[in-house]
């Protein structure tokens, strides 16, 4: 359920208009399936990764999406401030941080993944975030 949401959610935020046919847009505010075969991979337009892997990286970033995995586990979905670039990463440690905070992440480069046509860099070993005032 929360998984639909974020792809929802992340069609409707990084997708340019020009590139999402009006069936989609449709579809996406409907609640229906937000993929479809006429629409093309653009990496460019969308979001790029950061990084490579194993390389540690420091950004400012903006908290997207806050999710419960499972067992005291939550996944963090972030986007670089200024830049369209999504990261991800999960924790066992609770931050209090919400939707929308503003925070220094600094971690290794995990994996490089796309999702819904969305590129997006999986953090892990994150040290301490801290949060930007």
């Amino acid at each position: 359920m929360a998984t639909f949401a974020l792809r929802r959610a992340l069609v409707r935020t990084f997708a340019p208009v020009n590139l999402v046919s009006s069936s989609t847009r449709t579809a996406t505010a409907t609640g229906a399936a937000s993929r479809t075969p006429e629409r093309p991979f653009v990496p460019s337009l969308a979001s790029e990764w950061i990084g490579e892997q194993a390389e540690h990286v420091r950004v400012p970033v903006e908290i997207v999406a806050i999710t419960d995995v499972g067992h005291r586990i939550q996944r963090y979905l972030v986007r670089q401030i200024g830049t369209r670039n999504l990261l991800e990463w999960s924790s066992a440690r609770r931050y209090g941080f919400r939707v929308g905070d503003r925070v220094k992440l600094s971690g290794l480069v995990q994996a490089h993944i796309r999702r819904d046509d969305v590129c997006i860099t999986t953090l892990h070993e994150c040290f301490n975030p801290l949060r930007m005032t």
